[in-house]
C-alpha cells in the first residue's frame, strides 16, 4: 500500500472508531439524570464529529443497548468511515497538488 491510501484507510478507521465511541458513550449514558454543562458538550461534540448520527435523530425510542442499537450504529459507523475516507482522499489529493 502506498503512503495516499495508507492515510485514506486511517482516516476511515479514525472514522470508525469515533462512531464506535460514540456508541459506547450512548450505551454508558444515564438518560435519567439531567444534562450537565459537560455532557451537553461532549453531545455538541459528537454531532461534529460524526455528523451521521444526525440522519437517526428521529429514532427517540430506540434501544440502544440490543441489536436495534447495533445496527443503528454499525450504519453510523459505515457512513462515518465513508465520511471521513472521503476527507481523507481531498487531504491527500491537496497534498499531492501542493507538492507539485
Amino acid at each position: 500500500m502506498n503512503k495516499r491510501t495508507r492515510l485514506i484507510v486511517g482516516y476511515a478507521f479514525l472514522g470508525l472508531i469515533i462512531a464506535a465511541a460514540y456508541y459506547m458513550d450512548a450505551v454508558i449514558r444515564d438518560y435519567s439524570k439531567p444534562m450537565g454543562a459537560m455532557a451537553t458538550i461532549l453531545w455538541i461534540l459528537s454531532l461534529v464529529v460524526c455528523p451521521p448520527s444526525l440522519l437517526f435523530a428521529w429514532c427517540l425510542d430506540c434501544e440502544v443497548i440490543g441489536w436495534t442499537g447495533v445496527v443503528i450504529y454499525s450504519i453510523i459507523g459505515v457512513l462515518n468511515a465513508a465520511l471521513y475516507a472521503a476527507v481523507g482522499a481531498a487531504v491527500t489529493a491537496w497534498r499531492k497538488q501542493r507538492e507539485s
